[in-house]
């Protein structure tokens, strides 16, 4: 220890008194030499070689970077804010970028905006924007999503990128398939989760190859109003924009992905939100064409579906005095004395909805929409319910209001 001291105080007497050869990359050479072997050196060395050690912040060590940032340098206070929130230490470094963020360049801004997006620290990417140190960036553009701004200030490339629409202008059916379906959301996970689903479907579309396309998601943002509720079902105020769209022609359905709420569907649109899994996806996709829940249906429901007689969906037979098709077993769907029967004896995807699509309900699925009499309630049925002006561009004419 005797010796490290020593040998400290006599290159600090060395450089200052100019002993050394007089060389400066000499001199600074041995700065780092020094602080490299005796961390504790870093200060002295530090403000005699500034340029230089701000040069190579990147390469200090750890122990050395960080007592350059306690000791409020604040370029190293900047470097050891990135090194830790590339070590998934986002709370730590939040006091070292904090106090030097606004003497970073704008690249370096960027990187730090970009970290703190890997690790959705939207507080903190709030705090940059409110103090105008947010730079123009593809953060920028996923923080204004975040915040559920209006489409217009969305960048277009950057939508292009990410995948998604801005408008309904850009969009065409697919005239091959049987169904066409609008994908819609108002904020930024739902975007990343519609076009998981898309993907997902298209790996192995139900109950056929050309029964299903879909849109790239449309993001709405604040033109919308989606309720807030995690124990209610799902649902959004779509009057304004019926009144205010123009709707393409050619699409059957709508899938809007809130944030909260729990999945259903109504008159041609599934709400659902934006932690759904899957299986409820699918699931939901088969209300689109008329299946029914195999569980215990809400009592209103009940009320007046459990009192029908015959087939009422694919997958639900109301035995109101009739006897019900050979194999089919008891359903939990109707809870009175009217009993309600379900295809199979086994759990289906329409009872749970983790349980995969079986092959059975799968040709019940593609007989039922293959059927030429079979008319689905679409979207424009639904809302011409709201008796306004219906702005529908080359508007679709077929249809008849089912349910």
């Amino acid at each position: 220890m005797k010796t490290t001291v020593k040998l400290f105080i006599s290159v600090v007497v060395m450089l200052s008194l100019g002993y050394l050869p007089s060389s400066v990359n000499q001199h600074r050479d041995v700065a780092f030499w020094h602080v490299k072997h005796t961390p504790d050196s870093i200060l002295i060395s530090y403000y005699r070689f500034i340029d230089d050690f701000n040069a190579q912040l990147n390469s200090l060590t750890d122990t050395t970077l960080y007592l350059l940032a306690v000791n409020a340098v604040t370029d190293a206070q900047f470097a050891w804010a990135l090194r830790l929130l590339n070590n998934e230490k986002p709370q730590a470094a939040l006091p070292f970028w904090r106090v030097s963020v606004a003497q970073q360049s704008v690249d370096k801004r960027r990187k730090l905006s970009a970290l703190l997006l890997q690790s959705e620290r939207w507080d903190d990417l709030t705090s940059l924007a409110e103090q105008h140190l947010l730079p123009v960036s593809y953060v920028a553009e996923h923080f204004k999503l975040q915040r559920k701004v209006a489409p217009q200030q969305i960048e277009t490339a950057f939508a292009n990128d990410e995948g998604f629409l801005l408008a309904f202008s850009q969009l065409e059916a697919t005239p091959q398939c049987q169904f066409n379906v609008l994908m819609m959301t108002d904020h930024r996970q739902g975007i990343a989760q519609l076009n998981a689903f898309k993907i997902r479907y298209q790996q192995q579309p139900q109950p056929s190859s050309d029964s299903f396309c879909f849109s790239k998601p449309i993001y709405l943002g604040d033109t919308i109003n989606c309720q807030q509720q995690l124990s209610s079902a799902a649902k959004c105020d779509w009057r304004p924009l019926i009144a205010e769209k123009s709707w393409p022609t050619g699409f059957d359905f709508i899938v809007m992905m809130t944030q909260s709420g729990s999945g259903n569907v109504q008159g041609g649109i599934m709400h659902l939100n934006s932690a759904s899994n899957y299986g409820l996806f699918l699931h939901e996709l088969m209300h689109f064409n008329g299946f029914e829940d195999e569980y215990a249906l809400p009592a209103m429901k009940q009320a007046w579906l459990c009192n029908q007689k015959g087939l009422v969906a694919p997958n639900l037979f109301i035995a109101n005095d009739l006897t019900p098709p050979a194999g089919w077993q008891l359903s939990d769907s109707c809870q009175t004395p009217i009993k309600a029967y379900k295809p199979s004896n086994n759990w289906s995807i329409m009872q749970y909805q983790h349980i995969p699509l079986s092959v059975h309900y799968q040709q019940l699925w593609l007989q039922h929409i293959t059927d030429p009499s079979y008319q689905p309630v679409r979207f424009s049925d639904y809302f011409q319910q709201f008796k306004v002006p219906t702005n529908f561009i080359n508007r679709m004419t077929k249809k008849n209001i089912e349910g």
